[in-house]
């Protein structure tokens, strides 16, 4: 008799127990440090063409997507410490690339290897970014082509190959597109950064997976980029593959700029067409 009754208090027990864990259950308000804006640029300066710059600042993680944008800001760009080049506040829209820039200048990029340019963007606010980008030879494309698999001709795919020969005298950084003819400048078929850590001074050789059909055209771009571009296109694509990853370690983007956010290089690519047939 006195087992049963054992038996019968330890689920009273449990059952108390269980009731209790659930009164435990509240909610927890995470109160988010408040930070002052910083200033946020994009500038790519390309061979043969004006320069176009995006200047925005940070907002709260909870105030909109909406980038803001500066507008008072004192933008130049100087070339080997000598050519000062102001950039003026003007909105225009890229529809091809997707993108919205805010300060232009018309002087055009002509540039050779060795030259060094210098981002300088200060504001009414007290706030100062700043960068420079070295120009670095073009990286020569030696081949590009393509092989389709063994299945019937009718559902056949293609994957394609591209080489190059790296420079041994120093440490080299590139990235690979490839956007079909047909497609904005935003939607592409290949997206690759490549360093040379295991193939310093070889003919490399960069390879894609079986995704091209008979008619694709394609324009396939090698840039020779720095490795602070490189390392900040790589924590965007680690950051992007993170978001929404409960398991995913915070990836920090790695800017290449001082004294806010963002990029500024130069780009220098080969550029090949390729028309699968």
């Amino acid at each position: 008799m006195a087992r049963i009754q054992s038996i019968g208090w330890f689920w009273v027990l449990l059952l108390l127990v269980g009731f209790s864990a659930c009164d435990m259950e509240q909610e927890i308000e995470v109160q988010l440090p408040v930070l002052p804006p910083e200033l946020v640029v994009e500038c790519y300066l390309e061979e043969g063409k004006p320069i176009r710059l995006a200047l925005s600042e940070t907002s709260g993680y909870f105030e909109g997507a909406q980038p803001v944008v500066v507008n008072n800001a004192t933008v130049t760009i100087t070339k080997n410490n000598s050519l000062v080049i102001p950039l003026r506040f003007s909105v225009e829209v890229d529809n091809k690339n997707e993108k919205v820039t805010n300060y232009q200048s018309r002087h055009v990029i002509n540039s050779q290897p060795g030259d060094v340019y210098t981002l300088t963007i200060t504001d009414p606010k007290g706030r100062k970014l700043t960068g420079f980008t070295t120009v670095l030879p073009p990286a020569p494309l030696d081949s590009v082509g393509y092989k389709f698999n063994d299945k019937p001709t009718e559902s056949q795919e293609a994957y394609l190959f591209i080489r190059w020969q790296d420079d041994p005298t120093r440490e080299n950084y590139y990235r690979l597109l490839a956007h079909k003819n047909d497609s904005t400048g935003v939607e592409s078929e290949m997206d690759a950064e490549i360093n040379d850590r295991l193939r310093n001074g070889e003919k490399i050789t960069y390879t894609t997976t079986y995704r091209f059909e008979r008619g694709d055209t394609l324009n396939i771009k090698l840039f020779h980029i720095d490795k602070a571009y490189y390392e900040f296109i790589s924590s965007v694509e680690d950051a992007r593959r993170s978001n929404g990853n409960p398991f995913a370690q915070p990836v920090s983007i790695k800017p290449t700029v001082t004294g806010g956010f963002g990029v500024f290089t130069h780009l220098n690519y080969a550029s090949k067409e390729l028309i699968i047939k």
